[in-house]
């Protein structure tokens, strides 16, 4: 038998998904005065201050609802979020100082600790965790293709651009690297012969599944499929991959591994201006200056032969910029 506060958590979050988030929020708030410790009408609350970016409460919120529920993925991720808001609503201070706790307080939750390294600036690792990144393009997938063209995101075509440029073919054996939801693919598909796709999310595979333009997609970490697949590609390309890397040396080693020789590499990353190779910034992404990525590229045995700065998308309402990269294997 349903009980009073299942039909009201039914009604708020009908009003939620109609956008009426202030009804709303009454029915949450009133489903906590019932049950204070309601993990999901907690959560829900979260979100709706996330959504209307007061990042203070929506932490509040996800904090009491971890304490209901410490596995709840969902709302590591979306504490993750919040605190990345509060950073760039300039309360770094705060978001700092509970994000050490964050990851004190689950330290074997690979996204918290992964999103505090990012807010802190602590212990900061050479490449995301799997876990992270499945559950964040997981999480993102239904609304991934609408929310970048919000963002005026440029990478698949700056890379389909740059592409052209270099190749007069369209019988290549294609890799699209992270393809995500298939937004390249449209790029790729006339150079193609073979077009295949590696993606670690379950839900971006199955949208870019819908597209019926790969011949195969493959749900993998990229490096390890990469190293089974020797001499396999013409041509690989990864468009906003590699932001989820610091350390460039063994992904750029097995992209050259699995392309033949003459093989051309098509990529973008953001950068920096700062002397370090590679920094983790607080939105969970890592940024490179380029010198390290020319470096890298001539330790994997790539050839630059193009690379252009480009504005990938916009974050915050401000520009992105970032290189646009064609790269040959050596012979």
């Amino acid at each position: 038998m349903t009980s009073s506060i299942d039909k009201l958590y039914e009604e708020a979050d009908r009003l939620y998904y109609d956008n009426k988030l202030d009804k709303a929020a009454v029915l949450y708030k009133k489903i906590l005065e019932e049950d204070p410790e309601h993990q999901a009408a907690l959560h829900s609350l979260g979100i709706i201050h996330y959504d209307e970016d007061d990042y203070g409460p929506a932490v509040e919120y996800m904090l009491k609802a971890l304490a209901q529920d410490p596995e709840d993925i969902y709302v590591h991720s979306n504490l993750g979020k919040s605190l990345y808001g509060m950073v760039h609503m300039g309360q770094k201070k705060t978001a700092k100082r509970i994000a050490r706790q964050w990851a004190e307080d689950y330290p074997d939750n690979r996204i918290a600790l992964h999103m505090a390294a990012a807010v802190t600036g602590d212990e900061v690792p050479d490449r995301a965790n799997d876990d992270y990144v499945a559950q964040t393009f997981d999480e993102f997938a239904d609304t991934f293709d609408s929310k970048l063209e919000e963002l005026s995101y440029k990478a698949p075509e700056l890379l389909g651009e740059a592409l052209t440029r270099h190749v007069n073919a369209s019988d290549l054996r294609i890799l699209d690297a992270g393809c995500g939801t298939g937004l390249c693919g449209p790029y790729l598909r006339p150079l193609a012969r073979k077009l295949e796709g590696i993606d670690l999310s379950e839900e971006m595979l199955a949208l870019a599944k819908k597209r019926k333009l790969y011949d195969r997609l493959d749900k993998a970490e990229l490096t390890e499929a990469l190293q089974t697949r020797s001499k396999r590609y013409d041509v690989a390309v990864a468009a906003d991959v590699l932001c989820y890397f610091g350390d460039l040396s063994a992904i750029f080693g097995a992209m050259a591994s699995s392309l033949r020789p003459g093989g051309l590499f098509a990529f973008t990353l953001e950068t920096h201006g700062k002397a370090k190779d590679y920094d983790l910034g607080i939105s969970g992404r890592y940024t490179h200056s380029a010198k390290y990525v020319h470096k890298s590229l001539a330790g994997a045995g790539f050839d630059l032969i193009e690379g252009e700065q480009g504005q990938l998308r916009t974050e915050y309402a401000v520009p992105v910029t970032g290189l646009v990269i064609v790269a040959r294997k050596g012979d």
